[in-house]
C-alpha cells in the first residue's frame, strides 16, 4: 500500500461546530447547537484527496467514548456537475459557495445561534485518483466483529494533492461528473428487480420501518435514469440534532446534483430529531436490508455524510459496522460519545473556526488518522474569509483522512468570502466519488 503525500487546500470560509439541525432548501443552513456533555463538534469542507487501489480490510471493533453535543444541521446547494473519481486523475474545480443562512435548533442545554459562513473566492487544489475500491463481506458480527471481507482493488499509488489558493482554481473540474469508482462492483440482491420502495426526487415520499415497535421514516432519491442492472453507490446522509429527513432531500448536502445520476442517496430521520447511537445502528441495518434487496446497489461503495449530531452518528456508524461502509464525511460532529476505536476508514472532517469552543482538529479527525495509521500533526487553519483542506501525511492510499478548516460558525455548507454559493458540496463529492 501506498502513503498519500500530504497537501494542503487553501479553498475559502469556515466556522467551528458540534451537534444541530437545520432544513434543506438550497443555501446551507447554520444551526445552534447546544453543549451537553463533552463534545466533539466540526465542520464541513473538504478539498481534495487522493485515493487509489484498495485496502483489504477485516475484523471490527464496537466502539465506545467521548461525548458530544447537539446541534442544528443545514444542507447545501447543490453547484452543478463534477467528476467523481473514478480509475483516472481528475481535476475539478469547485464552484464557489452559498451563504449559509442559519436557522436555529436545540439538543440539549441551551442554544445558540449559528451564522453560516462568509464567501468563497476560489482556490486551487488537485485531486489524483487511481482504481477503486470494492468489497466483499464485511459486515459486523455480534459484539463489533466482522466477518472477513473489507475493501480491496486495484490501482497505483495516489498523487499528492496541494494547496487551494485565494483567487486561484480548483482542480475539481466543473462541467459534469462521471459515475467513477470502484474497479469491481459487488452487485446487491436488488439488482434485476421492479423497485417496490418510494422514491422522492421532489416532494417527500416516505418509506417507513417499525423499530422496536416505533415506525420510523427514511427518505430515497434514485438517478432519473435508474437502471435495475447497473450497481449505483449508495450515500446515507444524516441530519443535525432537532431535524429530520427533510432538511437534506431532495438536494442531499447538494451532491445529487454533481453526482450525475451515479448515486442513490438515502436520508433516515431520527426519531425526536436526536439521534441515537443504539436504536439507530438497527434502524440503519434495516435500511440498508430493504434498500439492497430492492435497488441496485454495489454493495462495496455504501458511504456517509452528516452534520453536527448526524456526523457523530456517521462516526458511531463507521466504526460500530466495519467493513460495511467504503468512505465517511462529518461536518461539525458532536451529541454522541465518540468512537474509541475503529478499523481504517476514509475519513473527512471539517470545522469552522468560530464553532463552540473546545472543538478542534483533534476531536474531528485525529482519531480517524491514528486508526488509518496516518502521522498525526498540526494542520493548517483557514485563513481569513477562505478554508484550507489538508491531507493527513503517511495514510494508506486505500483510506485517507482530510482536515479542513474553515472561517465561519456552526453549518454544514460554509462559504467564503465574496461567494453567495457554499464550497463544501464540491469538496465532499470528490473526497466520496474517488470510491
Amino acid at each position: 500500500m501506498h502513503a498519500v503525500s500530504g497537501s494542503v487546500f487553501v479553498l475559502i470560509t469556515g466556522s467551528l461546530l458540534v451537534g444541530c439541525s437545520g432544513s434543506d432548501s438550497g443555501s446551507g443552513a447554520g444551526g445552534s447547537p447546544a453543549i451537553g456533555g463533552s463534545a466533539s463538534g466540526g465542520t464541513s469542507n473538504s478539498s481534495s484527496t487522493p485515493a487509489t487501489g484498495g485496502a483489504a480490510q477485516s475484523g471490527g471493533r464496537t466502539s465506545t467514548g467521548g461525548a458530544a453535543t447537539g446541534g442544528t444541521t443545514g444542507s447545501p446547494q447543490p453547484t452543478g456537475g463534477s467528476p467523481t473519481g473514478g480509475s483516472t486523475a481528475t481535476t475539478v474545480s469547485p464552484t464557489g459557495g452559498s451563504e449559509a443562512t442559519g436557522g436555529a435548533s436545540s439538543a440539549t442545554g441551551g442554544s445558540k445561534a449559528a451564522t453560516g459562513g462568509t464567501p468563497n473566492t476560489g482556490g486551487t487544489s488537485t485531486v489524483a485518483a487511481t482504481g477503486g475500491a470494492t468489497a466483499t463481506g464485511g459486515k459486523s458480527a455480534t459484539g463489533g466483529a466482522t466477518a472477513s471481507g473489507g475493501k480491496s482493488g486495484t490501482g497505483g499509488a495516489s498523487g499528492s494533492g496541494g494547496s487551494s489558493a485565494k483567487g486561484g482554481t480548483s482542480s475539481a473540474s466543473s462541467g459534469g461528473t462521471s459515475a467513477g469508482g470502484s474497479s469491481n462492483s459487488n452487485p446487491s440482491t436488488g439488482c434485476g428487480k421492479t423497485p417496490t420502495l418510494k422514491n422522492s426526487p421532489s416532494t417527500a415520499n416516505q418509506n417507513t420501518l417499525t423499530i422496536s415497535g416505533a415506525s420510523r421514516e427514511y427518505l430515497i432519491r434514485w438517478p432519473t435514469n435508474y437502471d435495475n442492472t447497473h450497481a449505483y453507490r449508495l450515500i446515507l446522509d444524516f441530519h443535525g440534532a432537532g431535524g429530520k429527513d427533510t432538511d437534506l432531500a431532495p438536494s442531499y448536502f447538494g451532491l445529487f446534483s454533481l453526482s450525475n445520476n451515479s448515486t442513490i442517496f438515502i436520508a433516515p430521520s431520527a426519531s425526536g430529531g436526536t439521534w441515537n447511537a443504539t436504536t439507530d445502528l438497527t434502524f440503519v441495518d434495516e435500511i440498508l436490508k430493504a434498500v439492497e434487496a430492492d435497488l441496485c446497489i454495489d454493495t462495496s461503495r455504501v458511504e456517509l455524510e452528516g452534520f453536527s449530531q448526524g456526523g457523530a452518528m456517521v462516526a458511531v456508524l463507521a466504526c460500530q459496522r466495519p467493513g460495511v461502509f467504503r468512505a465517511a464525511v462529518g461536518h461539525s460532529r458532536g451529541g454522541l460519545t465518540a468512537p474509541t476505536t475503529c478499523q481504517p476508514i476514509p475519513y473527512l472532517g471539517s470545522l469552522g473556526l468560530t464553532d463552540i469552543s473546545g472543538n478542534s482538529q483533534a476531536t474531528q479527525t485525529d482519531a480517524f488518522a491514528k486508526w488509518n495509521g496516518c502521522t498525526v500533526s498540526t494542520m493548517p487553519l483557514a485563513p481569513t474569509g477562505s478554508h484550507v483542506c489538508t491531507n493527513y501525511t503517511g495514510c494508506p492510499s486505500a483510506d485517507p483522512v482530510i482536515w479542513c478548516s474553515y472561517d465561519g460558525g456552526h453549518t454544514a455548507s460554509p462559504t467564503d468570502a465574496g461567494s453567495s454559493t457554499s464550497w463544501m458540496p464540491q469538496e465532499a463529492w470528490t473526497f466520496l466519488s474517488q470510491f
